[in-house]
């Protein structure tokens, strides 16, 4: 039997909306998961703090998601009282899943800033890496990104899986350029978002009154 196939897919989600949505199909699509393990960021450690609670954006991921029965809606960062880093994140689901196939799903423009990341060469020695590209949006790499590519990029997900981390697979399917500072934008001028939220996310957010200049889900400063 071939080993599980679990992604993690970390953010703010503050809040989740259409472009999370497709990058997480993409995922499950792209390297035949079966689980992706969307973790949202409790305390980041590169940008400001979420505008919403973590209860609120685990509660409105939750709505958003719930037909689909392979992404995990997952609060280990959301419990943790400290900075939230990516790399311990994968340290704990290597140990809840030893013998799983783990990978790192991210955004292009996430991936060209890597070398910021708290101990990231290490993440390859965790799991592999899918990096999605939004239309439109190209990164320049620095040479030692380059160079990564170089070495360890594979072109299909079954080339992915042949070993047990380090590879790295590139997909251009996303077709959504959307950003969560542009959806909390709109929401707080009260714009028609029904292209960019489920509709049920959106009834959250009326409900609880966030992302309003009256409702305690106001964006503090913008955030990519």
């Amino acid at each position: 039997m071939s080993a599980l196939r679990i992604g993690m897919l970390g953010g703010m989600f503050d809040p989740v909306h259409a472009g999370h949505l497709q990058l997480a199909r993409v995922a499950l699509d792209e390297l035949a998961l079966d689980a992706l393990h969307m973790v949202p960021c409790h305390l980041p450690n590169h940008r400001a703090a979420a505008a919403a609670s973590p209860q609120a954006r685990l509660a409105m991921l939750s709505l958003a998601t719930q037909d689909e029965p392979r992404i995990v809606v997952d609060d280990r960062e959301c419990r943790r009282q400290e900075i939230s880093y990516t790399v311990d994140t994968l340290v704990s689901l290597r140990a809840e899943f030893p013998v799983a196939a783990l990978a790192l799903v991210l955004g292009e423009d996430a991936f060209a800033g890597l070398e910021r990341w708290q101990r990231w060469t290490q993440l390859l020695e965790l799991a592999h890496l899918l990096v999605v590209s939004r239309p439109g949006v190209t990164q320049a790499l620095s040479p030692t990104l380059s160079d990564l590519v170089d070495k360890c990029q594979v072109n299909t997900a079954q080339a992915l899986f042949e070993r047990p981390c380090g590879a790295l697979l590139r997909s251009r399917k996303m077709q959504m350029d959307i950003s969560s500072t542009a959806v909390r934008e709109a929401l707080q001028a009260r714009r028609d978002t029904r292209m960019l939220l489920p509709a049920c996310v959106q009834e959250y957010i009326d409900v609880h009154g966030l992302y309003t200049s009256n409702g305690a889900g106001l964006a503090r400063s913008p955030q990519p």
